[in-house]
């Protein structure tokens, strides 16, 4: 079994709430994942294979856009429209990084410890995924497949900076 655990803890620290929300897929224009399987393997699957689906057809009323950020090539991340290869060990780093690229947009204090290599060009990825994050604020979704609480608290400052929790993220 996986666990899930440190977004329900994640949840707590950031909204005094011990839940796992509903991620709406189809309400992303813009959708990073950080290591999180989100088709296939990581919470409702189906349903935000479904939901992901509706907003991916090129004719329709808009189209998301995908950053995949992940270690071992998954099929989520074989649909992503840019994908950056990192370590497991890099997913905090990514998380800051993003948090960081906004928190400077939006006047708010950055974090430490974003420092990321550059091996496969993840450091203009990252920046090219926080502004696309940036310009759909409210219309956006960060998610982590990563089980540590303290990914998953930068990524709820990040949907939070956002305003995406009543849009695309539920807690209830």
């Amino acid at each position: 079994a996986v666990s899930y655990s440190g977004i329900s803890k994640a949840n707590e620290a950031s909204f005094g709430l011990v839940v796992i929300p509903s991620y709406k897929f189809n309400k992303a224009k813009t959708i990073v994942s950080i290591g999180a399987d989100f088709l296939v393997n990581w919470l409702s699957s189906i349903e935000n294979a479904v939901q992901y689906g509706e907003r991916r057809k090129p004719n329709g009323e808009w189209m998301s856009r995908h950053f995949q950020f992940e270690t071992i090539l998954s099929t989520t991340g074989s649909n992503a429209d840019v994908r950056g290869a990192i370590k497991p060990s890099e997913y905090g780093k990514a998380a800051v990084a993003i948090y960081n690229h906004i928190a400077k947009k939006a006047g708010a204090s950055t974090l430490s410890g974003g420092d990321l290599t550059d091996e496969n060009n993840v450091i203009s990825k990252i920046e090219e995924a926080a502004n696309d994050l940036w310009n759909n604020k409210g219309n956006s979704l960060v998610i982590s497949g990563s089980n540590d609480t303290s990914v998953h608290t930068i990524v709820n400052g990040i949907n939070n900076l956002l305003g995406n929790y009543g849009n695309t993220i539920d807690l209830n």
